[in-house]
């Protein structure tokens, strides 16, 4: 079919990326330049691949993306998270100076050209997590009343910066979500959540902004960033979010049910209040999707697609996910320490290769977590127990995996599969799952959860150590987990 310049879609990808050879900073193509305006909305929903298929290297790149209600026209950043309109691939970033012109679809890298400057440093996300519906039957899951009133949740960013930036989603939204007001501020305990009790360093409370409007209107499956601003972000400690909505809230609401993290809940414009106090609480996320620094340009992402078991069951208001272990160990590494965040792709209940009612298949939702994010240049897969006790076999696991590879090597990103952690009992399918995980390009002894928690005496259970139940390991067999992963993997 056409294109909108009724031009073959390959002709109008060479005249396009050759274009882009003559400028530096090209908008609304991937990633933005450093200090640009990013408040414009931006869908949520991938790259144009299909599912099963290598991504499109036709289509026409975003173009800056949805007005908003409060704030007109997006900023100079457009689609600044280096994801694309749907429809089409984005052409990736302008080259760093000296550096290559990046691929279709890919992202620039930056890096230094021969004999050239250094690149300008990049956008990096450092904090993300994965969206779905709101689970209406379950009455904790569903947030206190929202319009007019404020929000105040958590976050452990994965690396520090300077200059920072927040995506909101309203993927999951039928209708706009109307924002006031959005804060960013250290806890007044950065360590102990619990302790925390749900306070900031009021001093520290920097207003973020859209458009230089403090407010923004998202529309219907969309997300939208603020604008970068000067703000001390600590990694590993702990950060507040605190976000006053307006009138209009979806009934469907974007959410992430495993937060790990107590968020809390204050009537009227409380943004800016050091405690909340009687406040009522959920241990759930809301509209937050992303956290962004600007970094080096040779700085990437770790991104890690999973279920519970990567979300962190049985943790709550405790830095001990197995991805935080493994964020801390990646601090211990001279060379990665400031060049390698952390991104937990993690969903309670989720299943790799089918929907659910209020979620998508992990194979789906790759699509919007990974493969739509700029600077991920690393994938490790942990999921598929879940497909197993709901009756799935083998071949439909492996077929899954096999696309996820597939695609993800066409973007550049380099995949480890884990074989899938014990069951507690002998499983056929489990067996010829991992099986074929181990004979696969994506297999890494040094990313290999099964073997870092299992019995040996009885492969098929966990280390009793390790084992909170039947499916989920303890906070000791997550720490194994993270202490596991041989980090030089993530060197090159």
């Amino acid at each position: 079919m056409a294109s909108l310049f009724s031009v073959k879609p390959f002709a109008f990808l060479k005249t396009a990326l050759a274009l882009s050879l003559l400028v530096l900073s090209p908008l609304g193509c991937g990633e933005s330049t450093p200090g640009d305006g990013s408040g414009g909305a931006l869908p949520t929903g991938g790259t144009g691949t299909e599912s099963g298929g290598a991504p499109a290297s036709g289509g026409m790149p975003g173009a800056g993306g949805t007005p908003t209600a409060s704030g007109g026209e997006p900023g100079s950043g457009g689609l600044s998270s280096g994801g694309s309109a749907a429809g089409g691939a984005g052409l990736g970033g302008a080259p760093a100076a000296g550096g290559q012109a990046p691929g279709d679809g890919g992202s620039a890298s930056g890096g230094e050209g021969t004999g050239g400057s250094p690149a300008e440093p990049e956008w990096l996300p450092i904090w993300a997590t994965t969206m779905q519906s709101l689970e209406t039957n379950k009455a904790d899951h569903v947030p206190p009343t929202l319009p007019n009133n404020t929000l105040r949740q958590f976050v452990w960013p994965t690396v520090s910066g300077g200059k920072v930036r927040l995506r909101l989603s309203n993927v999951k939204g039928q209708t706009p979500v109307d924002i006031q007001k959005v804060h960013i501020a250290r806890a007044k305990n950065q360590t102990d959540p619990q302790a925390n009790v749900g306070q900031i360093d009021a001093s520290t409370s920097t207003a973020l902004t859209f458009n230089g409007a403090p407010n923004v209107t998202i529309p219907a499956g969309m997300a939208v960033f603020s604008d970068g601003v000067d703000f001390t972000l600590e990694e590993l400690k702990l950060t507040a979010i605190t976000i006053q909505f307006g009138a209009n809230i979806p009934a469907n609401i974007t959410n992430h049910p495993g937060s790990r993290l107590t968020s809390y809940f204050a009537s009227g414009d409380a943004v800016a209040q050091e405690a909340f106090n009687g406040a009522q609480t959920r241990d759930r996320w809301y509209f937050i999707d992303a956290l962004e620094v600007m970094a080096p340009a040779d700085a990437v992402a770790i991104a890690v697609l999973g279920d519970s078991i990567t979300d962190g069951y049985g943790v709550l208001n405790k830095f001990a996910r197995w991805t935080d272990v493994f964020s801390a160990q990646l601090k211990k590494d001279a060379a990665l320490a400031s060049k390698r965040s952390v991104l937990n792709f993690g969903m309670g209940a989720n299943m790799l290769a089918s929907d659910s009612e209020f979620q998508d298949a992990g194979v789906k939702r790759f699509e919007r977590d990974v493969l739509s994010r700029s600077k991920i240049k690393y994938l490790i897969v942990l999921e598929g127990v879940n497909d197993i006790e709901g009756g799935a076999q083998a071949q439909t696991l492996t077929s899954a995996y096999q696309d996820i590879i597939t695609r993800a090597t066409a973007q550049g990103i380099k995949v480890f599969v884990s074989p899938l952690t014990p069951m507690n009992a002998a499983n056929a399918v489990r067996t010829q799952v991992n099986e074929w995980i181990r004979a696969s390009e994506a297999y890494s002894e040094g990313v290999d959860f099964d073997l870092a928690i299992r019995d040996p005496g009885n492969p098929n259970n966990m280390q009793a150590p390790y084992k909170n139940d039947n499916l989920h390991p303890s906070e000791a067999g997550y720490k194994a987990m993270g202490e596991s992963v041989a980090v030089t993997l993530f060197h090159d």
